[in-house]
């Protein structure tokens, strides 16, 4: 699809399987010519705000476990990783190709050697197509390049970005450690260097956000060399910084109608280029969520957000000028 050519919004709900936005299954189905489902491994350790007599403080939001999704099963080995998680979701989805999602913590902190034998490991596992890694703008050193540029050569690569925010004010309330301008640096790092396709993650639901951000944020994602974009919304769980702000009464969190009408004006005026993974976060351990308890539903804050955009005729890219 071209940003050249108008499609009728009709022509472009069938372009996505009956969504109202480009979901990303939709945009590994255009490259595999077939369903294409995530593997989830935790192998980083750490990242550079946990790291031993690190100065910086602990990104605000972030748990012990650093985001991944089967922290019950990090301790086996990556290869074992690979295969029960791949089982679950061949059984559950009938699934045959499958990308490995370094996830959790900052996949490019550890030796570059390290990571290519992970690498490796991972590619040579049976309908294994690709892989996604996750990482820091601020992680991302010029020895790693060459190895994600020689790995794209042969494999499918995508590199998920955290910038969270694109404005330095939210990103220093998060206590993320690196600022806006070394999010543009690394995505221009990683268009030039590797030519890997590139996810932004993005946290809605910030303190004094506002709905010109939003915009803004859609805007400046539409001139970046993306692929696409995920969405989360900032939650409260047990044992992080942001919980403490929480019991203090100094942080309110986001209401899921709130949320709905971000996500909806952020789709408005996103690209219809630009995949968009995910529309809201889902705390998978929920004994550790504090607020806002919607975000233990999995599919009812998602669902609620495609029913809304379908009643209200808002799809993504309505408000995208050429």
């Amino acid at each position: 699809m071209s940003k050249d050519n108008h499609i009728e919004p009709e022509q472009l709900f069938k372009l996505w399987g009956n969504h109202r936005y480009f979901p990303i299954s939709q945009f590994y189905k255009n490259q595999f010519n077939e369903k294409v489902y995530k593997v989830s491994v935790s192998i980083a350790e750490t990242c550079p705000n946990r790291q031993e007599n690190s100065r910086m403080p602990l990104c605000i939001f972030c748990d012990e476990w650093g985001s991944a999704a089967y922290h019950l099963e990090r301790d086996k080995s990556l290869q074992q990783q690979i295969i029960i998680n791949r089982e679950k979701i061949s059984k559950r989805y009938r699934a045959k190709k499958f990308l490995v999602y370094f996830q959790s913590y900052t996949n490019t902190f550890d030796r570059v050697s390290e990571l290519e034998q992970r690498f490796d490991i991972a590619l040579n596992e049976d309908a294994i197509v690709g892989i996604v890694l996750g990482t820091r703008p601020d992680c991302l050193p010029s020895r790693i390049l060459p190895l994600l540029k020689k790995t794209h050569e042969t494999h499918y690569v995508m590199v998920e970005l955290g910038l969270q925010s694109f404005f330095d004010h939210h990103l220093t309330f998060l206590q993320r450690g690196h600022d806006v301008a070394r999010g543009y640096e690394a995505i221009k790092k990683l268009h030039e260097q590797t030519g890997v396709d590139i996810g932004i993650h993005l946290i809605f639901g910030l303190p004094d956000e506002t709905d010109k951000e939003i915009i803004e944020t859609a805007h400046i994602l539409n001139k970046l060399p993306i692929s696409n974009v995920k969405l989360h919304n900032l939650h409260v769980l047990k044992n992080t910084p942001l919980a403490e702000l929480y019991k203090k009464g100094q942080f309110q969190a986001c209401e899921l109608e709130d949320y709905i009408k971000k996500v909806t004006l952020f789709l408005q005026h996103l690209s219809p280029d630009i995949a968009v993974q995910r529309l809201t976060a889902v705390a998978s351990r929920w004994d550790e969520l504090i607020a806002p308890q919607w975000t233990k539903d999995k599919m009812r804050p998602t669902q609620m957000i495609e029913d809304h955009l379908k009643e209200s005729g808002i799809y993504q890219g309505q408000l995208v000028c050429d």
